[in-house]
């Protein structure tokens, strides 16, 4: 069998190579949606969508800026003045809106044949399992 990491690895490239296939035709990425995604929510500051979105940015990743860039290019996203929020302009909310679907499709792709109770402890033993190293690692 193999370990943990392995499937963590290997899943999260196939989610990504999905998400790919998925967004391919809206000439989106995964950080895209992502940033969509979190600022469908209501305006963020720079650092707060920083913040939430960092565990998803790897070393040669599109960058944020890359990110927020083309999507203020396409009109979807504004800055709310030289330091302030960044939001969804109604146009950004429309294509949010368009995408969801797709995306919500995806989801339902990868979770297929998995319960509701098995998807919530999954979740919870990795939430743990993460929790454990960063405690060991504040401790040392």
């Amino acid at each position: 069998m193999k370990p943990i990491g392995y499937w963590l690895k290997h899943l999260d490239g196939l989610i990504e190579a999905d998400f790919e296939r998925t967004l391919s035709d809206s000439d989106l990425a995964r950080r895209h949606w992502q940033v969509l995604n979190t600022l469908s929510t209501g305006p963020k500051p720079l650092d707060e969508l920083t913040e939430a979105l960092r565990p998803f940015w790897g070393e040669g990743s599109i960058t944020l800026d890359e990110v927020l860039g083309g999507l203020d290019g396409r009109g979807w996203v504004v800055r709310e003045g030289v330091e302030g929020p960044y939001a969804l302009t109604p146009l950004g909310a429309e294509g949010h809106a368009a995408v969801a679907g797709r995306i919500g499709e995806a989801r339902r792709r990868i979770v297929d044949g998995v319960s509701d109770e098995e998807y919530l402890a999954t979740v919870s033993v990795l939430r743990r399992m993460a929790e454990n190293i960063e405690g060991a690692a504040r401790a040392a």
